[in-house]
């Protein structure tokens, strides 16, 4: 079905809540489909496979930690939500044309609309790139070079983000990214619930307390 990208961002953020992440970068793992869905990527379902991948892991597993130059996580996989913070943070390394790198991270796609950010507040252009993928961002556009395998990887190292020209080409635009499958909007669906309190006797007899039927 194809969703408005209101719902998605709604949808997500709850998700990611229900997937373990603070309210604070559940908010930010939103934005990040959000700005994903738009530019023509499938966001929503990159954020699906994260949170499978994260789910019931601890904070501390996932943090990035710096290490010989790179960041790098105890965890195995860096989380893309939780460096791409990261990412923001240093968007002044980026304007003095400093670079940043990444071992092992999961989705990696899912750091672009926060090196997006970055170069808005750097105003400069910035390349994110892996293995057999590259992203070029600034100024407001998106141009991507490599095929959807490489795109949508779901673990890819090293991954490096520099001040960099822009080249590639636009992702196609349309519905593409608003089109959410059963699966993931199944799934989506199914983390969100987490959010929610289960109901207990006291809030069943409580339903509908203070009604007036006559």
């Amino acid at each position: 079905m194809i969703c408005s990208l209101n719902e998605i961002e709604a949808l997500s953020r709850k998700a990611a809540r229900g997937g373990g992440l603070s309210w604070g970068l559940a908010e930010e793992a939103g934005k990040a489909v959000r700005w994903l869905c738009d530019a023509g990527f499938p966001g929503a379902r990159l954020l699906v496979a994260l949170l499978q991948l994260n789910d019931g892991k601890e904070y501390a597993e996932l943090v990035p930690q710096l290490g010989d130059g790179i960041w790098q996580t105890r965890g195995g996989r860096l989380c893309p939500v939780i460096a791409g913070s990261l990412i923001c943070d240093r968007a002044d390394m980026l304007r003095q044309g400093e670079a940043l790198l990444f071992g092992d991270t999961a989705l990696p796609l899912l750091l672009a609309p926060f090196a997006a950010e970055a170069a808005r507040l750097a105003e400069v252009s910035v390349v994110l790139e892996w293995p057999g993928a590259r992203l070029s961002l600034g100024q407001g556009a998106t141009l991507a070079e490599g095929d959807a395998a490489a795109l949508e990887v779901a673990c890819a190292g090293p991954v490096t983000l520099s001040r960099g020209a822009r080249q590639g080409h636009a992702p196609a635009a349309g519905d593409v990214g608003r089109r959410l499958d059963t699966v993931t909007l199944g799934a989506l669906e199914a983390f969100a619930q987490r959010t929610y309190a289960p109901a207990t006797e006291a809030s069943r007899a409580g339903a509908g307390a203070g009604q007036d039927n006559d």
